[in-house]
């Protein structure tokens, strides 16, 4: 199956615009009060909780493509910011639904902040000096917060971002006057500290341990604090990492690892700082000694801290080489310490890490670095990076092979080498190398013994590495590498230019490979290399055209349609495409549908100018020489073999029709090893398509020479033999390929006049019949097989002996007790019904056993474990009936007459409350096509229940004969129907249902509504013995008694003691106790009715005297208050037995009887 997520990020392109103009819309409404001439505009002090989720669930889709957002972030964030000082100083009511503004509009930054990064987003913020304490106050406050209102994460880290930003004012901090913070640090750091720096640096130490984004935002907050000029003199930073650097040295003794992480992301921060150089030895060879032992503390082993630990050795390095070089005080430290080489070895060893935050980090220290580094010094580095490649895949054959190879390792060396050639770090003396690394890394792909695929990451740095390649280095540097001193593994056909050879590499990778994210970034490499090195790539133009960025997103397309475009270019492409078809970017491909689309693009290849005899001879070979434990790859050959043959049929010569036999033995074989792993694999699918492409040339073969292909019938017993074994699996795949397969063969056997032995009708109606009996699965094939043979059997069509026994066979399949049995029948009869062409070719008392044996199925309700299994059944059934059926003719001629109940079956079955059985019934009914149903929110709204149930309803003026009794019958179909869903169903249904009901009662003649009322009284009375469906029967009278509309009946002839009779009927002696509580209601409706109000009042008594049910007889009892009024009834306890309730019933009923008579 194509993966749904592939496409997302182009879904968000094109949505884009209105999501982005959705969010314009929404966000000035959710912060902002509406203004006036009379009233300026004003913000909200609480937003509601929905609109702010609305707002925000608007933003986070952008975080695939957060580019998309830039056009408009002047427009979005400025009013979130002024909206913020906005309610600075004004309190908020107590609403505890509604969030606090600060809240919401911290929660909004921080939205923008995880979508667009914090750095595009601070820069949004207001930076006047007089907001400063104003925020700051703020922050203060989230340290004394109430305990029973939390402050939300989001508002510190947001607040401490602000407060950063605003330390950038180029006034004093002794120059603005303040008060004593909750947390001031006055006199415990340095004593000279200004005011309002003290209280900064105490809500930045406070966060520093906070395990929330936070304690980054603390940690840079503080390291603005110290490097700022009126505070860097009074040397802050120095305090800071006196009292910071234990607490890292100590880390394996403190249980807390945040406030380790905190004290480590401060002391990253200094190192960073140029200001703070004089700091930066002696926070090194602490940082240096702790992670030197992976084991040494929790700090080493920890990723968050290898990543900023990696980043400080980096800003050492690199402020070392700088200070070195300007003669600066950190010159002797670089000279007398290994400060260099260790940090290298060190970031080297971390392109192996485990954790891919660890590997990014250090490719970028290491591009980073070298760049920094001479150039002798910078190129042994990158040096290093490629021997490490060669290291950990050693190549002793001209085959790739990585199944030793480390993929975190290569992962890391990978992006380490994209990031140096982004910064043109790499001399071109190392180009044949770096070239050699890339396309290795680009093929790279291992599979676990678990069958996962290892590889993704690598083969995405290998595109990001090929792109910098391509735009950093000039053409003259590339073409300079020769194509011969590159592994033979890495060479595609007779490729001259190693420009050429790129290109080639790309367009397999941008087909072929089976990430979607890999396939796109290849087509950016492949234009970033055709324009920056034009007329160096065949049809480059035309190449980067067809292999288009969004034409790649989907993997069908691009191995079928985008690589047939490829190869139509130049036979380059189509050699390089169909060599990699054949391995694991192709026919290897892990899942079925890649095999598929690679067997499917072979033809395409053909028809681009590849040879159809060669590529026939390759796939047979290849399926000889391939091991039969190798399943995937078998079922790859088998279906380009079959897809081959299929497509060039004509072009199928004896020669090929003779070498076919050897491999298609060969994958019989296969046939015969019952491993788990083989049973649950399509392979015996893919060797019935092959057999069945063979057979069908040979049996060509036989009908126009049949001496000369007498040679083929020596292989039929193989047919046989792979025909017997598939008939008794009953996986869907398989089963797709059984009609042909067994057609194929009939006809066969029958030009050669051999017996039909395993497809012969008494056999296989035997077998169907005995397998059928069982509770397993085994042997479904057959029915299928009887099903496509029952027309062929005799060449007149379904007549005769063997067809009625195989039709008649495949029917008493419908009463089986499994249920997977029954859906198998109704598939077969399904391909009985598409054989038949019209009335001269079937038998009516066959076609009679068929609409039988629909009927049954369409009615089939069997529910279990697993729930209302019937509903496959009745699903198989109705796409039968579309199979004999032709929208605007009607029945097909065969079944004009046995088929007419049928279409009163499905019109029931289009008002059934289950909806994808309703949808299909309703796709099947002229009538209702005007509608265009196209999903089930179609078949279940107000005007569908109109067009469904406009029959319900008969006029009185129909005449008796077929046309009155076909209308009957119809009739009475929609009122089943109806029951299902407007008796007891979703609410949804319910309520349109019985609105459409209701208004066709209603405005009935009363002829016509004792007519319904007569035959809905005659369903009631035939599901006396149905417990499933008299319960929504019940329910729906009850509504219609409530709504009045049968007591519009009680004047007249209609027969309400045979109503009130069935009633009785339908609950006697039942322990379901809401089928009970319906029939309550009805007969709380029955009371309106004089001819039976005495009886119904007789038996609701008599039901409040006996039933054992302490709930029933509450709703007896509360029904027998609305109707009679009597106030003796209010106050009982009616759970009580029913002898403690005697002195209360007793005379009851005449008291009842005597009020009614009133």
């Amino acid at each position: 199956m194509e993966n749904a997520d592939e496409e997302d990020d182009l879904k968000l392109v094109k949505a884009s615009a209105g999501l982005l103009a959705d969010l314009e819309d929404e966000l000035p409404k959710s912060l902002w009060k509406g203004s006036t001439q009379a009233r300026p505009r004003q913000a909200h002090t609480k937003v509601r909780r929905r609109e702010l989720d609305r707002v925000v669930n608007l933003i986070e889709p952008f975080q695939g493509e957060p580019q998309l957002l830039d056009a408009k972030l002047k427009t979005f964030l400025p009013p979130i910011v002024d909206a913020y000082l906005d309610t600075t100083g004004r309190k908020a009511k107590d609403v505890s639904e509604h969030i606090d503004i600060e809240a919401a509009i911290c929660r909004l930054l921080y939205t923008f902040c995880k979508v667009r990064g914090h750095k595009v987003v601070v820069g949004f913020l207001n930076n006047e000096p007089r907001h400063l304490e104003p925020v700051l106050e703020a922050i203060e406050a989230t340290l004394i917060g109430v305990p029973e209102q939390p402050t939300s994460w989001q508002v510190p880290y947001v607040l401490l971002l602000w407060l950063s930003h605003l330390l950038l004012t180029p006034f004093d901090l002794d120059s603005i006057s303040t008060a004593k913070g909750p947390l001031d640090s006055d006199g415990e750091v340095i004593p000279q500290l200004p005011p309002l720096a003290s209280r900064v640096l105490g809500v930045g130490l406070f966060y520093l341990s906070a395990p929330t984004k936070a304690q980054d935002a603390a940690a840079n907050l503080l390291v603005r604090l110290c490097i700022r000029p009126d505070v860097l003199r009074l040397r802050l930073a120095n305090r800071l990492v006196e009292q910071q650097l234990p607490k890292l040295q100590n880390a394996a003794d403190n249980s807390n690892m945040y406030e380790a992480l905190g004290s480590l992301r401060l002391v990253t921060g200094i190192a960073a700082a140029s200001e703070l150089a004089s700091l930066v030895p002696s926070i090194y060879q602490t940082c240096a000694k702790i992670f030197d032992d992976p084991n040494a503390s929790l700090l080493s082993s920890n990723a968050v801290a290898k990543k900023m630990v990696i980043k400080l050795f980096r800003n050492v390095s690199i402020l070392s080489m700088r200070s070195a070089a300007s003669g600066g005080p950190l010159a002797s430290f670089l000279q007398t310490t290994g400060v260099l080489e260790d940090v290298i070895d060190y970031l080297l060893r971390s392109l192996a890490e485990k954790d891919t935050p660890v590997r990014y980090a250090a490719a970028k220290a290491i591009s980073l670095i070298v760049l920094e580094l001479d150039i002798e010094m910078g190129h042994e580095v990158i040096q290093a990076v490629l021997d490490s490649f060669k290291e950990d895949m050693p190549r002793s054959t001209s085959i790739v092979d990585f199944s030793t190879a480390d993929p975190l390792r290569w992962h890391g060396l990978t992006l380490a080498l994209g990031h140096s050639l982004f910064k043109r770090s790499a001399s071109p003396e190392q180009l044949p190398d770096i070239f050699d690394a890339l396309i290795s890394a680009l093929q790279f792909q291992q599979r676990t013994a678990t069958g996962t695929l290892l590889g993704t990451n690598v083969r995405d740095a290998a595109n990001f590495g090929i792109w910098s390649l391509a735009r950093r280095y000039t053409t003259a540097e590339l073409l300079r590498v020769q194509v011969q001193r590159l592994h033979k593994s890495n060479q595609v056909g007779t490729d001259t230019s190693i420009i050429q050879l790129m290109a080639t590499q790309l367009v397999l990778s941008a087909c072929l490979d089976p990430a979607g994210n890999i396939r796109r970034g290849s087509s950016a490499a492949l234009q970033e290399l055709v324009g920056r090195h034009p007329d160096q790539v065949s049809h480059g133009i035309s190449l980067v055209q067809t292999v288009d960025y969004q034409a790649v997103s989907l993997r069908r397309r691009a191995m079928k349609d985008v690589a047939y475009g490829a190869a139509r270019l130049h036979s380059i492409y189509a050699d390089a495409l169909v060599d990699a078809l054949f391995h694991w970017r192709g026919l290897w491909s892990a899942d079925v549908a890649s095999r598929q689309s690679a067997a499917l693009a072979l033809p395409l290849l053909c028809h681009a100018g590849q040879s159809l005899a060669q590529l026939l001879q390759k796939t047979f070979s290849c399926i000889l020489m391939c091991d039969s434990r190798e399943v995937e790859n078998l079922h790859g050959y088998a279906l380009a073999a079959a897809d081959l043959i299929d497509a060039f049929s004509a072009d199928f010569e004896a020669r090929d029709v003779s070498a076919s036999f050897k491999p298609l033995d060969k994958l019989k074989v296969t046939l015969h090893e019952f491993s788990s792993r083989l049973l649950r694999s399509e392979l015996p699918s893919a060797i019935a398509r092959f057999a069945t492409a063979v057979w069908k040339r040979v049996y060509h073969s036989l009908s126009n020479d049949r001496e000369s292909a007498q040679v083929y019938l020596v292989h039929m017993v193989e047919l046989e033999d792979i025909t017997e074994r598939l008939l008794w699996r009953h996986e869907p795949w398989i089963l797709e390929q059984i009609p042909e397969l067994v057609r194929i063969l009939l006809h066969t056997k029958r030009l050669a006049e051999e017996p039909l032995r395993c497809i012969g009708a008494q056999m296989l109606c035997k077998q169907v019949a005995v397998e059928g009996a069982k509770s397993t699965k085994h042997g479904i094939g057959r029915a299928i097989a009887l099903g496509t043979l029952a027309t062929l059997y005799n060449e007149a069509g379904l007549t005769g002996d063997k067809a009625e026994a195989a039709v008649k066979t495949l029917c008493d399949l419908m009463s089986v007790t499994n249920i997977d049995w029954r859906v198998t029948a109704a598939s077969a009869l399904a391909i009985v019904i598409k054989s038949i062409k019209d009335t001269e070719t079937a038998d009516p008392a066959i076609i009679e056993l068929i609409c039988t044996a629909l009927r049954q199925g369409l009615n089939d309700y069997t529910i279990d474990e697993g729930g209302d299994v019937g509903s496959l059944v009745r699903l198989q059934c109705i796409a039968c009936f579309q199979g004999l059926s032709h929208h605007g003719t009607g029945l097909t001629p065969a079944f004009r007459i046995s088929g007419r109940p049928l279409k009163h079956e499905i019109a029931r079955l289009s008002l059934e409350k289950l909806d994808r059985v309703r949808l299909q019934a309703a796709l099947c009914q002229d009538g209702l096509q005007a509608l265009k149903i196209a999903d089930v929110a179609s078949v279940s709204s107000l005007q569908y229940f109109r067009a469904a149930l406009r029959d319900i309803i008969l006029p009185e003026t129909l005449e008796s004969g077929d046309g009155r009794d076909d209308a009957l019958a119809r009739q009475e179909a929609l009122i089943k129907g109806c029951i299902s869903c407007a008796g007891v169903a979703a609410e949804s249904l319910l309520q349109f249902s019985r609105q459409v009901l209701a208004e066709l009662l209603l405005g009935a003649s009363m002829e016509s509504l004792q007519q319904f009322m007569t035959a809905f009284t005659g369903i009631l009375s035939q599901q006396v013995s149905d417990l499933a469906n008299t319960h929504p029967t019940l329910e729906l009278l009850a509504f219609l008694l409530d709504m009045q509309i049968p007591q519009r009946l009680s004047d007249s002839v209609f027969k309400w003691r045979t109503l009130l009779s069935v009633v009785q009927k339908s609950h006697h002696k039942s322990n379901d106790i809401p089928k009970i509580l319906a029939a309550v209601h009805v007969y709380m409706g029955l009371t309106d009715v004089a001819a039976i109000r005495v009886e119904t009042l007789k038996k609701l008594v008599s039901m409040l005297k006996t039933n054992p049910y302490p709930r029933v007889r509450a709703a007896v009892a509360e029904a027998l208050l609305v109707v009679s009024e009597d106030e003796g009834l209010k106050g009982q306890d009616w759970a009580r037995p029913p002898a403690q309730l005697r002195d209360v019933t007793e005379g009851l009923y005449e008291k009842l009887v005597a009020l009614s008579e009133r």
